[in-house]
């Protein structure tokens, strides 16, 4: 009789380590599919910074080759340039802000000027969607040692290749970049 009763405990015993074998085995799953799943969200997401990376660069590289066009229409030829005249109103010292106003910057507005495609294409021969504009303001400089110098404040902007911009001149999805500079001579 006690080895009927070893067997019977003998024999229950492997069902009872069955089902912790199988609870064990279920928990480690979920872990690993847990992990699985976040290592996925993290790389998408890692992909989606890295884009979002190259196109700040691209409209920031955009903004630079507008700036030095208008900068070097400015030194050699500003009479086939759009410069725009200091304002009257305001006070000799105050900079030009003309760039600061988004209607401006409008196509019709005809106050800015726009990198020619010849000048856009890159290594693979690609324009962006929406070229390259830059502003040109004439600024009034204080006289040195006696002599009226001449001045301009220039303003790239450069887009991200998905730029969509509304009616009134507002960013509707993409980015751009903007950069300044100073020219006197």
């Amino acid at each position: 009789m006690k080895q009927a009763g070893r067997s019977l405990a003998n024999g229950s015993a492997p069902h009872r380590d069955a089902g912790i074998v199988l609870l064990l085995v279920l928990i480690i799953l979920v872990v690993l599919s847990s992990a699985a799943i976040w290592a996925a969200k993290a790389a998408l997401s890692g992909e989606k910074v890295s884009n979002n990376l190259r196109s700040s660069a691209s409209a920031q590289e955009l903004a630079e080759l507008a700036l030095r066009y208008c900068e070097d229409g400015a030194i050699k030829d500003p009479s086939a340039m759009v410069v725009l005249e200091p304002p009257t109103n305001g006070a000799s010292s105050a900079l030009p802000d003309a760039w600061s106003q988004l209607a401006n910057w409008q196509a019709g507005a005809g106050k800015t000027n726009t990198v020619p495609p010849s000048q856009l294409k890159d290594a693979l021969g690609n324009s962006p969607a929406k070229a390259p504009v830059c502003m040109i303001e004439s600024m009034r400089l204080a006289p040195v040692d006696m002599q009226r110098l001449q001045g301009y404040l220039i303003t790239g902007r450069g887009f991200t290749p998905d730029y969509v911009e509304a009616s009134n001149g507002a960013i509707e999805s993409g980015a751009d970049a903007w950069v300044q500079s100073l020219i006197r001579f």
